[in-house]
């Protein structure tokens, strides 16, 4: 199957529990065409049987519009759609065992909110380092995080080649902070899945974006 491998740019989450009731295919055509070209599906509210048939047809989105496509948590799901990623978290299914379940040609990223614990994750081999929270957020229950600022994205591609992805409370004011602190790319949910318009909302991230 096709395969979009690269991250870059923007990178937003498609969730049915961060998208007010909109539908979540309609949600993710609509940051497509704003030019987002990477995305991950995250669900903790469907069944499992739910979420690999909405998986199957998100992959299919991804192929129509050369995106990555990357999926949260669920190896098994990620191996059978064939997803471009599989992204994990500190407390999921360690690394070395999703490595098992997915295809060799298949990737992971993983989450972090340290310097050492991307350092870890980059010794568990994986093939991004998610970073945050970068600035204060509510979304998806990560307000307790403690704001970690941009300066930490510095000092981590000082030590790694990988990908670095920001997230966390990231928006158009604090946009440039992180881009010029060397992040790769920029994961933002609520300023764009939250939006009235997402697709408008996605389009002025992805041109200021491009335009720093």
């Amino acid at each position: 199957m096709t395969s979009f491998s690269e991250i870059k740019g923007v990178y937003t989450i498609i969730d049915p529990e961060a998208t007010k009731g909109r539908d979540i295919f309609e949600v993710t055509k609509q940051v497509l065409n704003a030019g987002v070209k990477v995305f991950q599906y995250r669900d903790k509210l469907n069944e499992r049987n739910h979420f690999l048939e909405n998986a199957f047809k998100l992959k299919e989105l991804s192929n129509d519009y050369e995106a990555c496509f990357v999926i949260n948590d669920a190896a098994d799901i990620a191996r059978i759609v064939d997803a471009d990623y599989l992204h994990v978290g500190q407390s999921d299914l360690p690394v070395t065992y999703c490595r098992e379940i997915l295809n060799p040609q298949q990737k992971i990223g993983r989450s972090n909110g340290s310097i050492k614990e991307a350092s870890e994750s980059e010794k568990l081999g994986v093939d991004y380092l998610a970073i945050g929270a970068i600035f204060g957020t509510d979304t998806m229950g990560k307000s307790h995080r403690k704001p970690l600022s941009e300066k930490i994205i510095s000092k981590i591609k000082s030590q790694s080649d990988l990908p670095v992805v920001a997230i966390g409370g990231i928006e158009i004011s604090n946009l440039h902070l992180v881009k010029e602190a060397g992040a790769n790319s920029v994961c933002i949910v609520s300023a764009i899945t939250y939006a009235e318009n997402p697709e408008l909302s996605a389009k002025k991230i992805v041109d200021f974006w491009d335009s720093i």
